[in-house]
């Protein structure tokens, strides 16, 4: 029962990659004025490092469900403390005056929970705790994208 669920939330998560990637295209068509999310307008290179943090945390994501699949309990904690507050201690401090409190607000409360899901590892906690506790998370991330778009500008 529990591989099974753990192929289960494995093949999901591997549906919603795809569907990302896949979707570039779409959204390339797609009219921006229909667009109802806040623009975060950052210049290139800060657009850069806010694209590169969150790709760290779905690659952290990937690792956690992957160290899950192999029973490699190390391994998961180590994804999930990639994307933990130390990942985050690196964000230029010009790119905080630009985005909204509400975005960094959610970042933070993020990479917090990244932390406490690496605690959850390391002590032990169930399979079935760690993925809801993964599934709330990830719940950030889909709100995140829900609300905002990183736009590039000067």
């Amino acid at each position: 029962m529990k591989v099974s669920s753990i192929g289960i939330v494995v093949g999901v998560t591997g549906l919603i990659m795809l569907g990302l990637s896949g979707g570039a295209l779409a959204v390339e068509l797609h009219d921006p004025s229909t667009d109802s999310r806040q623009r975060l307008v950052l210049g290139p290179a800060q657009r850069q490092m806010v694209l590169a943090e969150m790709r760290l945390m779905l690659e952290s994501v990937s690792g956690i469900l992957q160290g899950l699949a192999r029973s490699d309990r190390p391994a998961a904690e180590k994804s999930a403390r990639t994307s933990g507050m130390t990942g985050s201690a690196d964000m230029d401090p010009h790119i905080q005056t630009r985005l909204p409190r509400q975005f960094l607000e959610l970042a933070i409360h993020t990479h917090r929970g990244f932390d406490a899901l690496a605690d959850q590892i390391k002590a032990g906690h169930s399979q079935a705790d760690i993925l809801r506790e993964l599934a709330r998370l990830t719940g950030n991330c889909v709100a995140c994208h829900t609300m905002y778009r990183l736009d590039e500008g000067h």
